[in-house]
């Protein structure tokens, strides 16, 4: 497998078809990490490696080790001797009982008319007239807790892990007011949680950034798509900025946590193949629509193409369907495309 590649495409089943032309694997054989589109449209997917093979042989082959074995010949069905003195069974089975009569002649005979159903039965009784059988149980009363989806089940957290929080600036010069109660609410909920690990700050005009040297907790943070590191930074960005956190004045910048740099190495990639896609619009003399993106996938884009020569890039759609469009500045002007400004960082 050669250096780490990234792929594009309309979807992610377009993706990995370009990964598996570009490899000589098959798609279920290629292990990919999904950049932007997780939510369905374009998508950007990089090829870390061939996932492990999952047999196809023959039963006998995974059992016996041997794939040349012959598959174990199947018994014959008709060949009854061995089963005792039973005798075989006849497929007349009428014998002396005498032939069958007609299902469709006349079933009455002396047995009479066939009386209505309903004749002797009596008024059928009340259904909410339990008698004696007490009130029907709850649906989940005795049945026990619903097992959710393997794909629902959150990663154990290490009980044996450290507990001790710790931070550091990266950057000369102190934490302004923000900072400060970013660190506080932070430092404060890891604690509670016993999610012990180093903190490194780094506080730019507009934004906190603090990369978490999780440790054993890392997995666990990065679980069903960063989940919990994704709800984590929206707790602290909320309290930080609530009513009367800060002193009157301080600037509100938005959070941005990241754990082991993993959220940095996928921003790398990501900004690699905008500038990929920009130089395309621009030989190509078309626009390029990624999305739908997140939030900060978008900003990623708008931030790494904001002073490339030759496109611009603009936003369009609402919500998770809002995508990047990169537009040649040949082209800005005959653009019939829906778009609007997006440049804010989002």
């Amino acid at each position: 497998m050669t250096a780490p590649t990234t792929f594009t495409g309309k979807n992610l089943e377009t993706a990995l078809q370009k990964a598996s032309q570009a490899t000589g694997l098959a798609p279920e054989a290629i292990k990919y990490e999904i950049l932007a589109g997780k939510t369905g449209g374009y998508a950007l997917i990089k090829v870390i490696g061939q996932a492990a093979a999952v047999p196809t042989g023959p039963l006998v082959e995974s059992l016996s080790g041997d794939p040349n074995a012959a598959a174990p010949a199947r018994a014959d069905r008709g060949d009854r001797g061995d089963r005792g003195d039973r005798p075989p069974r006849d497929r007349d089975r009428g014998g002396d009982r005498g032939p069958r009569p007609e299902r469709s002649g006349d079933r009455g005979g002396d047995r009479g008319p066939r009386p209505e159903r309903s004749g002797d039965r009596g008024p059928r009784p009340d259904r909410g007239d339990r008698g004696d059988r007490g009130p029907r149980p709850e649906r989940g009363g005795d049945r026990g807790p619903r097992r959710r989806d393997d794909r629902d089940e959150l990663l154990p957290v290490p009980q044996d892990g450290p507990t001790a929080v710790t931070f550091e600036v990266a950057a000369e010069g102190p934490l302004t007011a923000f900072g400060e109660k970013v660190r506080d609410v932070l430092v404060a909920t890891l604690e509670k949680m016993g999610f012990g690990m180093k903190l490194v700050f780094l506080e730019g005009a507009d934004e906190v950034q603090v990369d978490l040297v999780s440790g054993v907790y890392h997995d666990v943070l990065l679980a069903k798509e960063l989940e919990l590191l994704d709800a984590l930074e929206h707790l602290v960005e909320k309290v930080a900025i609530g009513h009367g956190n800060l002193p009157e004045g301080a600037p509100k910048k938005k959070v941005h946590l990241d754990s082991n740099g993993f959220r940095a190495k996928a921003d790398l990639d990501l900004a690699h193949s905008a500038r990929e896609m920009a130089d395309r619009a621009i030989a190509d003399q078309r626009v390029f629509k990624l999305g739908p993106l997140d939030p900060r996938a978008r900003r990623v884009v708008h931030l790494t193409l904001r002073e490339y020569a030759g496109v611009v890039t603009r936003s369009e759609g609402e919500g998770v369907f809002r995508r990047v469009c990169i537009i040649p500045k040949s082209a800005e002007a005959t653009d019939n495309t829906s778009v609007q400004d997006d440049h804010s960082g989002e």
